[in-house]
């Protein structure tokens, strides 16, 4: 069997060339992305997306709830001793993966106020968040967890529905699927499965805690992405 001995220089290239470009490449997305639904110039749209990305490293707790039952097992003199210890769990909100994401999903929802019906968002909003629900799962020790392109595909799909139906502009489309994409990213996947907490452990768990590599705030540039592509 040989050995291989990778020069130190492989890890540097690696970033250099691989990871670099990946991330030159969405942050150019996600300017493009708050440029089209906000209609803001370059320079702001950079400054969101740096906003969101500091925010990433900062989680704000909200509560502690009791956490799962660990058992330890000690041997001491060949008998053998059991311990049980519930460890607690703390529920945080992540700034940059949910709170800057939700923000702006509001600011864009009272923007599509002024040529939509309320109950029009409602709807898109809820179908996309059961069918998110429906395919998140709680995953121990990672937290829950969703196919990545079944949050952004609904809510684009259904935000295209729903202005078909009421005859609205097509134009709307990406800012209706910013705004169902994160906020049923975040009810569907988080709130309505904050009951199954238990099953994910214990410790930190980060509401959005990805930050800018997060479920709620990849499904709402991703259902952009996809909406462009229907209109």
């Amino acid at each position: 069997m040989r050995d291989y001995i990778f020069p130190p220089l492989i890890l540097p290239l690696f970033l250099l060339l691989i990871l670099l470009p990946l991330l030159l490449m969405f942050l150019s997305m996600g300017t493009a992305v708050f440029q089209l639904v906000f209609g803001v110039d370059i320079e702001t749209a950079m400054l969101i997306f740096l906003f969101i990305l500091i925010g990433s490293f900062i989680n704000i707790p909200i509560y502690e709830r009791e956490g799962v039952v660990y058992e330890t097992t000690y041997r001491i003199f060949g008998l053998m001793y059991m311990v049980k210890k519930r460890q607690e769990m703390v529920v945080a909100v992540n700034l940059g993966g949910c709170l800057f994401p939700s923000i702006l999903a509001i600011k864009a929802l009272f923007d599509l106020l002024r040529h939509i019906p309320f109950s029009a968002w409602l709807v898109t909003f809820l179908l996309a968040s059961a069918v998110i629900y429906y395919f998140a799962r709680p995953v121990p020790n990672v937290g829950i967890v969703v196919p990545m392109l079944i949050p952004p595909l609904t809510a684009a799909f259904f935000s295209f529905i729903t202005l078909s139906m009421i005859d609205a502009p097509i134009l709307l489309l990406p800012k209706l699927a910013f705004s169902t994409g994160v906020l049923s990213a975040l009810f569907g996947a988080d709130i309505l499965h904050l009951k199954d907490l238990e099953k994910i452990g214990s410790g930190v768990v980060s509401i959005g805690g990805a930050g800018t590599f997060d479920g709620i705030f990849l499904t709402g540039i991703f259902a952009v992405v996809f909406s462009v592509m229907l209109v």
